[in-house]
């Protein structure tokens, strides 16, 4: 009776680790206004003065965890024939009285079908919070980029939920991507900080 159990185990485990390293099919293209990666921000603090640019650490968390869960993303600039753009708007604050870092990720899904003149309204709109906790005074990045992490881990169940998205990852852009992303830098932010 062992014997078969641990058979029966040894046959579906393999199985389950193909279940869970399967990534969804499509081509995406990831983009960061450049405003995120030329101005900092003020991370609240009564006696501590700490800024960040908000665009590298969001980017390299958006790259690790997008790459977990689809074939092929790259960044704006090196992707050829992406089926949709993605847009993110990272924010984050921090609460000094109970150490929690709040990240947070507007991600908007573009797709262009027609003239690249005119910007398509995007098709899908996600805005996702995350906390973590940790100092200010040690390696704040560290904790900032946990709490970008698990914010887009959570825009990501929201993508693979939508018919929307996933329909528009069979489909091609008419005109290539590399045209439209100086185009979203001008767009107006969806969220000011002070």
């Amino acid at each position: 009776m062992k014997f078969c159990c641990s058979l029966a185990l040894g046959l579906l485990a393999p199985t389950w680790a193909l279940a869970e390293t399967t990534l969804m099919p499509g081509n995406i293209a990831v983009h960061i206004a450049e405003m995120h990666y030329e101005y900092p921000t003020r991370l609240l603090h009564p006696y501590l003065d700490v800024w960040h640019m908000k665009g590298p650490l969001a980017q390299k968390a958006a790259l690790s965890t997008l790459n977990k869960h689809f074939a092929n993303v790259q960044w704006c600039d090196q992707a050829k024939n992406a089926s949709v753009l993605l847009f993110l708007e990272p924010h984050m604050f921090y609460n000094p009285q109970l150490n929690v870092y709040h990240g947070e990720i507007i991600a908007k899904v573009y797709t262009q079908t027609g003239d690249t003149n005119n910007l398509e309204p995007a098709i899908l709109r996600i805005k996702k919070q995350a906390q973590q906790n940790g100092p200010l005074t040690i390696k704040p990045e560290f904790y900032m980029e946990k709490a970008y992490v698990k914010a887009m881990q959570k825009v990501i169940v929201e993508l693979k939920k939508s018919p929307v998205f996933t329909s528009a990852l069979n489909k091609n852009m008419a005109s290539n991507v590399e045209t439209i992303c100086p185009g979203l830098d001008a767009l107006p932010v969806s969220k000011l900080y002070y």
